[in-house]
């Protein structure tokens, strides 16, 4: 089933063409995402794809860009550093581009430009908004492929993106929202409405935005006495604002019942709430498993987190580029490829992080 946000790539693509907003026609090259044959399935959730055997016709290089702000892209890492041997012992390359700690078009688009100009053949970055598809155009013009990975952008595909692996962004706000209805069902209900604050990385992140109006509809649909604390507040990759964020929601807002993270570090949110002695009144609820989102969750102090594989975001998506230059085909019929989305409680935390 395509998802929701699927959906609405499609539609604003289609509003951009009806408006006017089109490019000039660049000649197909050889790598061009339009002149690969198409697979008949999509790819199994959660199944680690298999490098191809094909005997590439020259070292095919690949770089994958990344921001390096918080716990998270440090895992994102681990995928990379089990595929580079495996790239490696094919004859291939492939390169980790730190592009700095600000997830914007600017920072991502210059990575991508350099990757381009350094000769690598594929690219795997993640989008921070619709801003990076003039990127992507100028990259599939010189013959490069891209890859979009953990974020999206909404005109990706239509620039000639090739697939996005990472998280169904709208789906798993509303599964946060649930969650955080959940938390607070002996805290706030019809005749007690609470409010809940909404820490976001940045507003301009368009993954973020989709998980945080996913969010607020997870609320609408099933605790609408529930209710978003002002119009959210911004962070950035800074974690002394995150924690003082929290402490100015929890100093300001009297019905407060729960904290929602969009993006990293919501381990400090956690941490903050402990210190206050809130554990109890105000429930915690952010994304990713790492070390530090673990611990919390182990002591109480974060009710949840949803996991977004962040091993195969990394692995799964350098390995496709790479089979995608050597057999000319593409990794799936469709342009979203889903990692799955896991929740992690008090309850279960052991058990979902054992997994790979």
């Amino acid at each position: 089933m395509k998802s929701a946000w699927t959906f609405v790539m499609a539609a604003v693509a289609s509003l951009a063409l009806l408006a006017g907003c089109t490019t000039t026609q660049e000649t197909p090259t050889k790598h061009s995402s339009n002149m690969l044959s198409t697979p008949l399935a999509t790819p199994t959730q959660g199944e680690r794809p298999a490098l191809s055997t094909t005997k590439p016709a020259k070292p095919f290089k690949i770089a994958i860009i990344a921001i390096e702000n918080n716990p998270f892209f440090a895992q994102v890492r681990t995928g990379y550093d089990a595929v580079k041997p495996k790239i490696e012992a094919a004859g291939g390359t492939v390169d980790w581009i730190n592009a700095g700690t600000d997830v914007t078009a600017p920072s991502i688009g210059d990575a991508v430009n350099a990757a381009v100009v350094d000769g690598y053949d594929a690219v795997a970055a993640l989008m921070p908004n619709d801003g990076i598809c003039t990127n992507i155009r100028q990259a599939n013009a010189k013959g490069v492929l891209v890859a979009a990975y953990n974020g999206n952008a909404s005109c990706a595909q239509s620039s000639g993106a090739l697939f996005f692996h990472g998280q169904d962004l709208r789906a798993a706000g509303v599964q946060a929202g649930k969650l955080m209805c959940t938390a607070t069902q002996d805290l706030a209900s019809a005749s007690k409405p609470g409010a809940v604050g909404v820490a976001t990385e940045s507003f301009t992140f368009q993954a973020l935005e989709e998980r945080r109006l996913g969010f607020l509809a997870g609320l609408e649909q099933n605790c609408p006495w529930l209710t978003q604390s002002g119009g959210g507040v911004e962070y950035r990759e800074s974690t002394d604002r995150v924690a003082s964020l929290t402490r100015d929601y929890m100093t300001s807002t009297n019905n407060l019942v729960g904290i929602y993270v969009t993006g990293g570090n919501p381990q400090v949110v956690a941490q903050t709430v402990a210190s206050a002695g809130k554990t109890s009144t105000v429930k915690v609820i952010g994304f990713d498993f790492t070390a530090e989102n673990v611990a919390q969750i182990k002591a109480g102090n974060m009710y949840a987190a949803i996991g977004q594989d962040p091993f195969g975001q990394s692995y799964d998506t350098i390995v496709w580029l790479y089979n995608a230059l050597v057999d000319q085909r593409k990794p799936s019929p469709d342009y979203f490829i889903p990692t799955a989305a896991v929740v992690g409680t008090r309850a279960n935390i052991t058990t979902v992080t054992a997994a790979k």
